[in-house]
């Protein structure tokens, strides 16, 4: 007969056992700050579907530290500046040390002041910022932080990616530069003045404008006019979102007979927003780290298709994959959830399994490196874009191929570090 003391003992002994298979199938936190309503939703929901999406597969093969699951919490911004530093506030609130953000650098920039004032307060309670996609160069170089890693090419890479390529066209004449008024827009206008001069001098700058970004400008008439006048056969321009779409919509309504070289003229969003007739019609260029018409990894390739069936939608930022992998290497090789050792993890480390082979996080700044690709919107793509379940009847075919040694530029960071666990 068992006695009710022996009971006791194997139900505390049950619980002990238990316990530490409870805490290794706790998830591992990624607060993730975007606009998920206002007018730039579109980005920040298709940002969360493609990241939900490669965390599941991660989990499905076994998650980090023996099983703990990566979660992804959505964290709205509304594109307001005070509402992603309350976001970031409420993530630490919730006891999440990696946190996420890419749409719009100058919400990067509140994120890398906060943290480094934060972290150094409160180094027990310290959180660590991958940047998915905010790309003003000075995060890498005077600004840089050992708790920020950027996994996307800066602004001063990928203008030399389309300077790269607007060199190899010999119908780049006359340029107009066209360009959002804030810390990106501003790094993208300054890169490409010093690059166009440095290593395309033979390209004449016949134009150079701000605008009020973020959906403000409702009527790019204005713009088209004075585009038209200067003679510029091509717009080099880093706008994105509406304000990318309602220009090439306006240059295309015009008859303006120009072409457009762009960061982020690719953005699934983006190309529904103007649409296929008006994409060639500009004969509409982008720099990414890769498209879905390349010659890619079977990785890469597998992964986007199973996303175009389940979503319906193209597989555009192949960099989301790559940072949450590398996030989970740097987890195991850890072998913690510390964000200090995940740090020191991630400098220096290689993913072989790149959007186009190996990518290396530059442990000096804590910028990625690959290479980048120029590509052209085509009506006679392999594999045509879709959003939304809808086939636009284009894709995109690459023109220019910028090699790492092309496009990775000295950083000026001298980085402060903590000391190693």
């Amino acid at each position: 007969m068992i006695s009710r003391r022996s009971l006791m003992l194997a139900s505390a002994v049950a619980v002990v056992l238990s316990a530490p298979s409870a805490k290794a199938a706790d998830p591992v936190k990624i607060g993730l700050i975007e606009p998920f309503s206002g007018p730039i939703a579109a980005v920040g929901t298709d940002l969360l579907q493609q990241w939900q999406f490669i965390v599941a597969d991660i989990n499905k093969r076994g998650g980090v530290l023996g099983g703990r699951p990566l979660e992804v919490v959505p964290l709205d911004n509304a594109m307001k500046a005070e509402r992603t530093t309350q976001q970031l506030k409420s993530a630490i609130d919730q006891n999440i040390r990696i946190v996420s953000q890419g749409v719009g650098s100058n919400h990067a920039i509140n994120i890398i002041k906060f943290l480094n004032k934060w972290n150094s307060r409160n180094p027990k309670k310290a959180v660590l910022y991958l940047n998915n996609s905010a790309i003003t160069t000075a995060f890498t170089n005077r600004l840089c932080s050992f708790w920020h890693f950027r996994f996307d090419a800066n602004v001063d890479m990928k203008v030399a990616g389309l300077v790269t390529g607007m060199k190899n066209d010999p119908k780049v004449k006359k340029v107009y530069m066209l360009n959002q008024n804030y810390a990106y827009g501003k790094a993208f206008q300054r890169a490409a003045r010093q690059l166009i001069k440095a290593r395309a001098p033979n390209i004449k700058v016949v134009g150079d404008e701000l605008i009020v970004p973020f959906g403000k400008v409702q009527d790019f008439t204005p713009y088209i006019a004075k585009i038209k006048n200067s003679g510029a056969d091509t717009i080099l321009t880093g706008n994105w979102g509406p304000d990318l779409a309602r220009l090439v919509k306006s240059a295309a309504g015009a008859g303006l007979d120009v072409q457009f070289y762009t960061i982020y003229g690719g953005i699934t969003s983006s190309v529904a927003g103007y649409g296929p007739k008006n994409g060639i019609a500009v004969k509409i260029k982008q720099v990414t780290e890769h498209h879905e018409n390349m010659d890619l990894p079977e990785v890469v390739q597998t992964m986007s298709a199973k996303y175009r069936a389940e979503t319906g939608k193209s597989w555009y930022s192949d960099r989301y994959r790559m940072l949450l992998n590398m996030l989970a290497m740097a987890i195991n090789k850890a072998g913690s959830v510390d964000p200090v050792k995940i740090a020191y993890a991630l400098e220096g480390m290689k993913i072989d399994n790149g959007p186009m082979g190996v990518a290396t996080m530059r442990a000096e700044d804590h910028q990625i490196l690959f290479p980048l690709y120029v590509s052209e919107i085509t009506p006679e793509a392999k594999i045509n874009f879709i959003y939304n379940k809808k086939d636009f009847g284009i894709g995109w075919k690459t023109t220019t191929t910028a090699a790492v040694g092309d496009v990775t530029l000295p950083t000026t960071c001298k980085m402060k570090r903590p000391k190693r666990p």
